[in-house]
């Protein structure tokens, strides 16, 4: 008896690690191979990630954002991408950018692992789901199959969460877990300024669990992190880089409201509730489940905080002026998160009976239909092929400046770095101008019809 009872521990250590490896390998599967079926890793983008990735080329070469060239986010994107802006001299800047991209796809792993040991705490069966329905949720893979701000915000994030154990209790963590958590939190809005509310969420609930001196611990060192890394842009440019990173940004035109593809894509829906598939059915269905598992952890003290997280950030999606494919990617983690908070009660709930049985139908219901929700990817092509050693073949015999208003075929023609070296005028962002310039009445008007911006 006591040997049957050894084999089932020794079987139980070793199914959770291996389970969080699969959940790896399948959240990078999920988010390469569209990629693999659509544009390739050469590909031409969403039009960001090549804007993002020649902000990084141009600090490499000495170029400061927002005094040398326009960016119209905080500078943490292009420190990130900076090792790849570098390896472009050994690889080439498409080879280079492939890197990046395969880079991202593999922190779309690690985010998927991070969210199941954020709910490690409440049982390993619901942390595995959790993981395995990040992997797969649409919001997720759009932003983490090329080079996106989201991506890498999500990860300190949930890493902040998992060093604090803020699910559960407080025992074995120390200052330093604070200040760790807080050194990772304050680089969240270093990549996108909506991070401001990610970190005040966590604080506050620290704060508020915690104490106020755990809570304070985590914000000063969240403050002095973002400070430290921001300063020399600062100090370069200080009124530019306010006008960019948060006057435009907050002086954006509005956009048609899309309150139908808002909802879709913060849910994850996107890939259903395209024409001719059941749009009201499935977002209703999605709608109401999410409803009932906020509530869960609305009621129920230690999940509150995932419901402040999934409330706080889809206000913010709400109220944004404008709406692109890659917002979904700002709640995506508190979304499955707040899922597999109740997923975790049910579990716990189940477990009460003596048999082991109803919990792991429950678990294996919950990951079979994860599954099937998922089927829509197998269709899913991403990116669009670009012929980039035929254009750079082209521009060989060009001495002078080429110009381009969407900077990846530049990359992928291999053109940054010669342009640079040529000192020719460096446009990163041409689109994102239209938000800086002042236009005066023009400035609500479409691209085409702006005349300071043409």
């Amino acid at each position: 008896m006591s040997n049957a009872r050894s084999v089932h521990r020794a079987a139980g250590s070793w199914a959770y690690p291996v389970g969080m490896s699969l959940i790896f390998l399948v959240a990078f599967g999920a988010r390469l191979v569209p990629v693999l079926r659509g544009g390739g890793l050469h590909a031409i983008g969403n039009y960001d990630d090549g804007v993002y990735y020649a902000a990084a080329m141009g600090l490499a070469h000495g170029l400061m954002p927002y005094r040398d060239f326009l960016l119209l986010h905080p500078p943490g994107v292009v420190l990130a991408l900076a090792p790849f802006a570098g390896l472009a001299q050994v690889l080439g800047e498409p080879d280079a950018m492939a890197v990046a991209r395969l880079c991202w796809m593999a922190l779309g792993g690690v985010n998927a692992v991070l969210c199941g040991l954020v709910l490690r705490p409440l049982g390993r069966l619901a942390a595995l789901v959790t993981g395995l329905m990040y992997a797969v949720i649409f919001g997720a893979i759009y932003v983490e199959q090329t080079v996106s701000l989201e991506p890498p915000a999500t990860t300190v994030t949930l890493a902040a969460l998992v060093i604090t154990r803020a699910l559960g209790d407080s025992v074995g963590t120390s200052t330093r877990h604070y200040v760790s958590a807080g050194l990772l939190l304050g680089l969240s809005p270093l990549m996108k300024i909506w991070g401001v509310i990610t970190v005040l969420v966590v604080v506050v609930w620290l704060a508020y669990r915690r104490g106020v001196r755990n809570g304070m611990t985590v914000l000063l060192s969240a403050m002095g992190s973002c400070a430290v890394l921001c300063l020399p842009f600062f100090v370069s440019a200080p009124a530019s880089m306010w006008q960019m990173v948060v006057v435009d940004q907050v002086g954006r035109r509005r956009g048609e409201y899309e309150a139908g593809n808002r909802i879709d894509g913060i849910l994850g829906l996107s890939l259903w509730t395209g024409e001719p598939r059941l749009h009201l059915l499935a977002t209703g269905a999605a709608a109401a489940l999410l409803v009932a598992a906020l509530a869960v952890c609305i009621i129920r003290p230690q999940l509150r905080l995932l419901a402040a997280l999934l409330i706080s950030h889809g206000v913010v999606l709400a109220v944004s002026p404008m709406w692109f494919r890659h917002y979904a990617g700002f709640t995506a983690a508190p979304l499955v998160l707040v899922l597999g908070g109740a997923l975790a009660t049910l579990l716990q709930w189940a477990g009460k009976v003596r048999s082991r049985l109803p919990g792991a139908a429950l678990a294996a219901g919950t990951a079979v239909a994860v599954l099937i929700s998922a089927l829509p990817l197998t269709q899913l092509r991403l990116g669009r092929s670009f012929p980039g050693r035929s254009v750079a073949g082209v521009l060989a015999g060009v001495d002078g400046c080429v110009v381009t208003d969407v900077p990846m075929t530049l990359i992928q023609a291999d053109r940054l770095r010669r342009n640079l070296d040529l000192g020719c005028r460096y446009e990163v962002d041409l689109g994102g101008a239209s938000y800086h310039l002042d236009a005066g009445p023009d400035m609500e008007l479409p691209r085409g019809q702006n005349d300071v911006w043409q």
